[in-house]
C-alpha cells in the first residue's frame, strides 16, 4: 500500500506534462485558454493525488511497522 502512495506522490508532479497536451488537442479555443485550462486541470488533479497519497502514507503512521 505504501508503494501505491509513492506512485501517486510522483504522479502528482507529472500531471502538467499529461494534461496540457490533452487540453491542447481537445479544446477548440484560443491557445492561451488551452494552456490555462490545462494548468487548472493539472492543479486540480495534483491536489487530488496529493491528498490521496498523504492519506495512504499516514494511514497508520508513516512507513512500515
Amino acid at each position: 500500500m505504501d508503494v501505491l502512495g509513492a506512485i501517486l506522490w510522483f504522479t502528482m508532479f507529472l500531471t502538467p506534462v499529461i494534461t496540457i497536451p490533452i487540453a491542447w488537442r481537445v479544446l477548440p479555443v484560443r491557445k492561451i485558454y488551452r494552456i490555462l485550462f490545462g494548468l487548472f486541470l493539472a492543479a486540480l488533479i495534483s491536489f487530488f493525488l496529493y491528498y490521496i497519497s498523504l492519506a495512504i502514507i499516514f494511514r497508520d503512521g508513516m512507513g512500515p511497522n
